[in-house]
């Protein structure tokens, strides 16, 4: 599965946005904290329009607060997932406006324990899982049974409260898993996934 693809078009007018001085970066919001999907696509989409160094990723602890961030001019530009309900508000937004539009592929999703969590199958019976909102459906179409869930801000967040003993049962993806010690017990697939860069508008 190609992981990223930003038509050269698209391309050329994100590096044209970058500051004509070398040490001139933008900062570009998206949804965090570390190990999200939305971290992951950023950091790939970064070394591919420019140096790494020129884009500078900063992480919000909601898609709401990257409006924010970018509406008051604390961020240049922000990175939203497709798959995030509430796009349609920077869409309407009369201060803001699309920049690009490209697919990048998330990490590889699934149902992650702690090491210290006994998992049997039957306790998805019982145990509330947590989980973004937007990687829910994955249940039904790889477990094909419903799911007694819990909604967290983000994939990385249903890990650490997984992590943090809240919860003992997460949808995530292999970035927060790996980041915060758990272990799949069940892997789904990476999503193929739409993804919009926002910028304050121009006119």
């Amino acid at each position: 599965m190609e992981i990223l693809r930003i038509p050269d078009v698209e391309r050329q007018e994100l590096i044209a946005r970058i500051p004509d001085d070398e040490s001139g970066s933008l900062q570009l919001g998206t949804l965090g904290p570390a190990g999200t999907s939305s971290e992951y696509v950023a950091q790939m989409m970064s070394h591919c329009v420019a140096d790494g160094a020129r884009l500078r990723i900063v992480l919000e602890d909601t898609y709401e607060r990257c409006m924010d961030a970018l509406t008051e001019s604390r961020v240049d530009l922000v990175l939203v997932a497709h798959a995030y309900p509430g796009i349609n508000a920077f869409y309407m937004h009369p201060g803001l406006e699309p920049a690009i539009v490209f697919r990048g592929s998330t990490p590889e999703y699934g149902l992650a324990i702690r090491d210290d969590f006994v998992f049997r199958e039957e306790l998805l019976e019982s145990e509330t899982v947590v989980s973004h909102p937007a990687p829910i459906p994955l249940v039904r179409y790889h477990l094909g049974r419903p799911l007694q869930m819990a909604t967290a801000d983000s994939t990385s967040q249903a890990a650490c409260d997984v992590a943090d003993g809240r919860y003992n049962v997460a949808i995530t993806n292999e970035e927060a898993a790996r980041q915060h010690h758990l272990k799949f017990v069940y892997k789904f697939s990476r999503i193929p996934m739409t993804w919009t860069v926002f910028a304050r508008r121009k006119d």
